[in-house]
């Protein structure tokens, strides 16, 4: 006996859908090895923020409408899904770990925040530090774009009024100073004899940088009143007849608590040696300079003599050897002679929505209206982060995460194929119903 089927285009249609509905499964399925793919490859590039894709169900088809019975209960409406689309593609920023690679030019930030760097003149954001010196001493990226920070002025107050490419002339050196200030501390034993003599030395530098030799003695006098004779003299031989300060002496005393009372009669004071024409110049009302010998420092109690020079604040001119980055991103030139020089600050970005910024490629984001305008400021101040110098931040992809998710995508598209190869079965069963 033959039956006669009669399929409408509806029902036709019906059949059809779940082929489409698998086709929809293994796009987004695709797309999730996609990222996977791009994480896995990416796994060793500095400062790379792993993806991942988020699925959405595609509005189905209504087959029943809501509804009541006649005895007035609700009837739930039916929908048939029409498969799956990919609703998003976010980025993971979490921390990635710190290696230390003992190469002075490279910076990590630890924290929110990113480098700021001048691209074709859009300032755009990076959180990948393996920088380096460009043959005009700029600071720059690897691929050569400025890195931006923010001028730092001789009184190492910075100008944020703007950004500024960073960058700094090898062939600089810092000025010579001349001493200003000799500070004196230690004990000098109320024990000692009459008569006692204790002399210490100190360098001193005039105006070109050039050292001498400033000899401080201390005379024991009398016991009752604790009172000491100092002088303070040059004690070189090269300028013996025309020395470049003349010496200075006088008396002081000390209290019954071991504290300095008066010097020369006075209160607490300094005492001034003048500076010579010809090593320092006159000030700019034509007065000679001077440099203080500070000696209230000092104590006297009873036990050994430890009088010392604590400090003075001359030195020589010196060469540049090198540079530091400190934690709040303030690069300080070294110099050979000791001392330190602040010439920018790095300027540090964050927003509000990083998720939201628009993937530059080569480790860089550019801002949109999605992300919010960026904040840029100082790392530890205006913006929650710290800069570690010597360190590059590493991918925060996780192979064992990767290839988890790997497996779950594969057998989603294997699942996604054999609904295509099913709903085929289904129509060739169907074209051969009429025989």
């Amino acid at each position: 006996m033959l039956w006669n089927v009669h399929l409408t285009k509806h029902e036709v249609h019906l059949m059809i859908r779940s082929l489409r509905t698998g086709m929809s499964g293994l796009r987004t399925h695709q797309v999730g090895m996609d990222v996977i793919g791009n994480n896995i490859a990416n796994a060793n590039s500095t400062a790379f923020k792993r993806s991942r894709a988020a699925f959405n169900e595609v509005l189905g088809q209504q087959m029943v409408g809501v509804g009541s019975t006649a005895g007035g209960s609700g009837i739930n409406p039916a929908f048939v899904g029409l498969g799956s689309s990919v609703g998003s593609i976010d980025k993971d920023w979490g921390q990635g770990g710190l290696e230390q690679t003992g190469v002075e030019t490279d910076l990590a930030l630890e924290g929110d925040g990113f480098f700021m760097v001048d691209r074709d003149g859009r300032n755009v954001l990076t959180r990948a530090g393996n920088f380096t010196f460009n043959s005009d001493g700029q600071f720059v990226t690897a691929n050569g774009l400025n890195v931006q920070g923010f001028r730092v002025d001789s009184e190492g107050e910075v100008d944020m009024s703007e950004l500024s490419d960073i960058e700094i002339d090898f062939n600089t050196q810092s000025d010579a100073r001349f001493t200003r200030e000799v500070k004196v501390g230690g004990n000098l034993s109320a024990e000692a004899e009459i008569g006692t003599v204790e002399t210490i030395s100190q360098t001193v530098y005039d105006e070109q940088g050039n050292s001498h030799n400033l000899i401080i003695e201390f005379e024991k006098t009398d016991s009752e009143t604790n009172t000491w004779d100092y002088r303070a003299s040059y004690g070189g031989e090269e300028f013996e007849d025309d020395p470049p300060f003349q010496p200075v002496e006088g008396d002081m005393s000390f209290s019954t608590d071991g504290r300095v009372e008066t010097i020369d009669g006075n209160d607490q004071s300094d005492i001034n040696l003048v500076w010579e024409e010809g090593f320092v110049g006159d000030d700019d009302e034509g007065n000679p300079r001077e440099f203080a010998l500070n000696l209230d420092r000092l104590s006297q109690f009873g036990g050994s003599t430890t009088v010392m020079v604590d400090g003075q604040d001359g030195y020589t001119s010196g060469q540049l050897v090198g540079f530091t980055v400190d934690p709040d991103g303030m690069m300080k030139l070294n110099f050979s002679n000791g001392q330190q020089e602040a010439v920018h600050q790095l300027a540090i970005s964050s927003v509000n929505n990083p998720n939201g910024l628009e993937q530059l490629g080569e480790n860089f984001y550019g801002v949109t209206g999605a992300s919010g305008e960026a904040v840029v400021g100082r790392a530890g101040r205006e913006v929650r982060t710290s800069v570690v110098p010597g360190a590059l931040e590493q991918s925060n992809v996780d192979l064992a995460v990767e290839f988890t998710d790997m497996i779950v995508a594969q057998r989603g598209y294997q699942a996604s194929a054999r609904v295509i190869t099913t709903s085929d079965e289904l129509l060739q069963e169907t074209l051969q119903l009429k025989r």
